[in-house]
């Protein structure tokens, strides 16, 4: 589904606004996402639940950060920053640049890596980043955990 198709405008967009401000102001972030989420599992089926997984490790480690910035979690809230960037960006890594790492090394040094042909999911880099940009801001306390 494409943001300027029929589908799109008439439909998906008018009843997820419909749903969006029927609802309790509780809820709206659920339709929300849900509705993110139908919407790439419409165009890429096949990676929502990679989507999915980097929302939950974002989620969950936003939730470790403000446990350790408030002295509830002895571990430091700087190391849960640490691993939450290094596994956002080592799932970009795969996702986007591992065929590409795979074709230079094997051409540079003559190897023979097969390459995995992992597809690139669309929107990897936007979602990754701002799932980090999430975990970055609860870190430096701009927004409140979720």
């Amino acid at each position: 589904m494409v943001f300027s198709s029929l589908l799109f405008s008439f439909y998906f967009l008018p009843i997820v606004v419909i749903l969006y401000y029927l609802s309790k102001e509780k809820y709206r972030n659920c339709i929300l996402v849900i509705a993110s989420l139908i919407f790439y599992t419409y165009g890429e089926p096949k990676y929502v639940f990679l989507m999915i997984l980097s929302i939950l490790i974002n989620y969950f480690f936003g939730i470790l950060i403000d446990k350790a910035k408030t002295g509830r979690l002895s571990v430091s809230s700087g190391k849960l920053l640490a691993m939450s960037v290094f596994i956002n960006v080592s799932l970009l890594f795969v996702f986007k640049y591992l065929n590409y790492s795979i074709a230079v090394l094997n051409d540079l040094f003559d190897l023979n890596i097969k390459n995995p042909g992992i597809k690139l999911p669309i929107g990897i880099s936007f979602f990754t980043f701002q799932a980090m940009s999430y975990c970055i801001d609860v870190y430096r306390e701009k927004v409140k955990v979720q």
